[in-house]
């Protein structure tokens, strides 16, 4: 096996969560950060913060009275200053340092989404909701008032969904002839993200003005006349985008904050964001805002302004940038007498096709209601596919993980034989943790994928909160049998394929319990792919640590582990994120309402 300098940096990781387990007994005699990173002190400073037991026990934050684990037995959480706990015990006889009083209310880890995009959601917060429209003309109406609302300005929003209605997709003809739609630039994605709809003032200033407007890997769907319907698929939609006044940096930093108040208000302590979605549809013009919005992060984190963990991915085009940056070759290091890095590089991630709902997910067969098409993979065979196989190749040997975004089954079976031909070239690598997003459509039969993921090593890295999006059409689209080979989170964990759960927010609420539950109860007629309770909350905790490379750092209430975790309005699991009482990360209190301290 080789080992690239981030296989190294990982080992002396994992050594490291171990060393923190240990640190109470060898804090006395060494520095004083548990990673070791710091110069060792010695003279007033060293006695000041280390010269006896009481003043190192007054450092820590004891968590009382908390109801622990699936039984939940009443413990103590004991917290040191780094954030990391030091200790899950019985109720012991004295208690030190600052005590906090769950009183007998049910702590549990923090959630893990492996797969979000961060500043998106925080847009789509203050963005026009389309989720809950049920017809055509509700949906003209909803646009209708925003226009008005908004005079000259642009209407923006997410989440229409035409099998909710029937399954007509909106048209411009639905407007024409509509004076409160003259000269309105509307742009409204569907809840796939994948497919938009521009009205006509929109598309003129898009130059989007028929047959003759050629968009490389998008799609531009044009009526009987060869005009555009206002429907844009895939790539077309960065053409829709950049047509749309670019949003300040002051919008955005106050997009992250509404994003982390929800993310926190839904229980989610650690989030691998994979990116402004209309940053990643503009291809390599969307490199620099990425850049920018992780190194707005990394200014918030270095001041201790950034009150959740973030594993961010960059695109595979750029692994370059992410190889030389100096957040990669630290990698999450930073530690010292109060507190840990909470940002980091995780890696690199690629667009192997596009949605089911938009039917751009790569089928290996034509979709039954539209034998014109299979879907759209995003790297062709041939000289694409190529690029795709170098990219991934030269980010691999530099020690990058890869993610790919795989729905089609087309699609899953070119990320398998993208894996097996980077292990041929790079040979086997224990912490390469390659990850499949989405995983959704498998082809037959049904366990003939995931024992090939297994074999590979390959995460399912899934979103089962989206099965709702599909149940409604997919065996429409695909046929019965087809659709009986989505979502088949059983199957992989019968193969042992590790799960990581996702939301993908904002294409669905970031809600880690509507994503359990849709896990657990199905309610699609495919319960065999049904999870158990305690197999969806693995998924949504150790599953998600694992899928970003952090295990027994997060999703675990373990010795060494950072102390992030949830408060619940009683003793017992909750199946509601209303029953939050409060969020902590690294120990303190970053949401809702927080204990006494005593």
């Amino acid at each position: 096996m080789r080992w690239t300098p981030r296989d190294v940096a990982f080992a002396l990781a994992i050594a490291s969560a171990l060393l923190a387990i240990a640190w109470p007994a060898f804090e006395a005699r060494f520095s004083a950060c548990p990673l070791g990173y710091g110069a060792k002190t010695t003279g007033p400073a060293r006695a000041r913060h280390h010269s006896t037991d009481a003043e190192r026990d007054a450092d820590v934050t004891t968590f009382a009275n908390c109801a622990v684990g699936d039984a939940g037995a009443i413990k103590d959480i004991t917290v040191s200053r780094h954030g990391r706990i030091i200790a899950v015990e019985d109720v012991p006889s004295t208690r030190f340092g600052v005590v906090l009083d769950c009183g007998g209310r049910a702590l549990r880890s923090g959630f893990v989404d492996a797969h979000a995009h961060v500043v998106t959601g925080g847009f789509a917060l203050d963005a026009l909701d389309l989720r809950g429209v049920r017809s055509k003309e509700e949906f003209i109406e909803t646009l209708a008032r925003a226009i008005d609302a908004g005079k000259e300005k642009w209407v923006l929003g997410h989440g229409w969904d035409e099998t909710s209605w029937g399954g007509e997709t909106p048209s411009n003809a639905w407007t024409r002839g509509d004076e409160r739609f003259v000269g309105a630039k509307v742009w409204v994605t569907r809840t796939c993200g994948h497919v938009g709809f521009a009205s006509e003032a929109a598309l003129e200033i898009a130059k989007i003005t028929g047959a003759k407007t050629v968009i490389a890997g998008g799609i531009v769907e044009l009526d009987d006349e060869g005009a555009p319907t206002g429907i844009l698929k895939e790539l077309a939609t960065a053409a829709m985008s950049n047509a749309v006044p670019k949003r300040s940096r002051s919008e955005r930093d106050e997009a992250f904050k509404r994003a982390f108040e929800y993310l926190l208000s839904k229980g989610i302590t650690t989030v691998g964001d994979f990116g402004d979605i209309e940053s990643l549809v503009a291809g390599a013009d969307g490199y620099a805002q990425l850049w920018e919005d992780f190194e707005t992060l990394e200014r918030w984190d270095a001041v201790g302004d950034l009150p959740i963990r973030i594993t961010s991915y960059m695109p595979l085009g750029d692994w370059a940038s992410v190889q030389s940056h100096v957040a990669w070759n630290g990698g999450w290091t930073r530690e010292n007498e109060t507190a840990a890095s909470r940002v980091r590089l995780g890696g690199v991630k690629a667009f192997l096709d596009g949605s089911l709902g938009g039917r751009t997910a790569a089928m290996m067969a034509p979709y039954l209601d539209d034998g014109s098409t299979s879907g759209h993979l995003m790297y062709p065979r041939g000289k694409r596919e190529k690029t795709l196989r170098k990219q991934a190749t030269l980010a691999d040997a530099a020690g990058l993980q890869i993610a790919v975004h795989a729905i089609g089954d087309a699609a899953v079976e070119q990320a398998l034989e993208l894996l097996a031909s980077i292990e041929a070239a790079n040979g086997e690598r224990s912490l390469r943790r390659f990850r499949i997003e989405h995983s959704q459509h498998l082809t037959a039969p049904i366990d003939g994928q995931p024992k090939r993921f297994k074999r590979l090593g390959a995460v399912a890295s899934v979103q089962p909160a989206q099965i709702a999006l599909d149940e409604r059409s997919a065996a429409e689209k695909l046929g019965e049998e087809r659709a009986s080979r989505y979502y088949a989170l059983r199957t992989f964990l019968e193969n042992g394929v590790p799960l990581a759960g996702g939301s993908d927010w904002p294409i669905v609420s970031a809600d880690v319990f509507a994503g359990m539950r849709a896990a657990v109860e199905r309610g699609d007629g495919h319960e065999s792919q049904s999870l158990t309770a305690e197999e969806a909350t693995t998924m949504f905790t150790r599953g998600g640590a694992h899928a970003l490379t952090l295990d027994g750092l997060v999703g675990t209430m373990a010795p060494g582990a950072f102390a992030d975790f949830i408060i619940l309005d009683s003793s017992n699991d909750s199946s509601s994120d209303s029953d939050i009482v409060a969020t902590y990360v690294g120990g303190k209190c970053v949401h809702g309402r927080c204990l006494n301290g005593a």
